[in-house]
């Protein structure tokens, strides 16, 4: 029975001398960032050598904003509702059937004047009608 638990134990042995990590081929722990992984710890990062400044950052090309997209083109005649929702109407005037409603923010395209009316369209859609112009932002 002793040869059984003396086996056992060699046998353990074993197997921990067997995975336990070699040494001079352990991994160096993670350092923070701006530091480096000497044989004595983790130092500061050395500072870039000479002559090599840090990069610029490019200017957009021409006609692109700042996050590089195209910057749209400016249409007057482009109007956002600016109350909270606004009716529009089938004809130039207040008592005319009403066609449907948009609410605030809805971009609309400006295509004919009469009076104190607009009659506009909701771009990329069949939605028109005729508002007051004091309904739709400067």
């Amino acid at each position: 029975m002793n040869k059984k638990i003396i086996l056992a134990l060699l046998a353990a042995l074993t197997c921990a001398a067997l995975l336990a990590p070699q040494s001079g081929l352990t991994q160096p722990p993670p350092c923070p960032p701006g530091m480096v992984w000497t044989p004595g710890g983790c130092r500061p990062a050395p500072p870039p050598p000479p002559g090599y400044p840090p990069p610029r950052p490019m200017p957009p090309p021409p006609g692109y904003g700042p996050g590089y997209a195209p910057i749209p083109p400016y249409d007057p005649n482009i109007k956002q509702v600016a109350r909270r929702y606004i009716t529009l109407h089938s004809c130039p005037g207040e008592a005319c059937p009403p066609v449907t409603s948009l609410s605030r923010g809805t971009p609309v395209r400006i295509l004919a004047w009469e009076g104190p009316f607009v009659f506009v369209r909701v771009p990329d859609s069949r939605i028109e009608g005729w508002v007051k112009r004091n309904r739709l932002t400067p």
